[in-house]
């Protein structure tokens, strides 16, 4: 058996599953081409026919429909943010604290490429 009929053999056997299934691919579909309209429809087209789990995504994709529709609009991202933060918490955690702050912020410098040691 081929994985697509495994799939859609699992699928038949449970009505919420497929519909469940179903969602999840068009919203895939729908964040991939940018198509917020279709994030729109389907989140309002299958509200009642899936899992409770995606009933609870359903609805908190609802209340932030906002921020979703900007993420749709525009190629801004803090993603780079969150890099830096998050390597900064990992200096944090591997140094066990430093005593001097002055330490700390060289060793966030010179990870960043921002500050070069000097060779003697």
């Amino acid at each position: 058996m081929r994985e697509i009929d495994i799939i859609n053999y699992l699928l038949d056997l449970d009505p919420e599953l497929k519909a469940s299934y179903k969602l999840y691919q068009y919203v895939r579909l729908s964040i991939k081409n940018k198509d917020f309209y279709l994030l729109e429809k389907v989140l309002d087209e299958f509200e009642n026919n899936v899992s409770d789990y995606m009933k609870t995504s359903i609805k908190t994709a609802k209340r932030y429909i906002g921020y979703i529709e900007n993420t749709f609009k525009y190629d801004y991202t803090n993603g780079v943010l969150e890099g830096i933060n998050n390597k900064i918490k990992i200096i944090k955690r591997i140094a066990f604290g430093y005593r001097c702050f002055f330490h700390l912020k060289n060793r966030i410098l010179i990870t960043q490429n921002l500050v070069r040691l000097k060779m003697a």
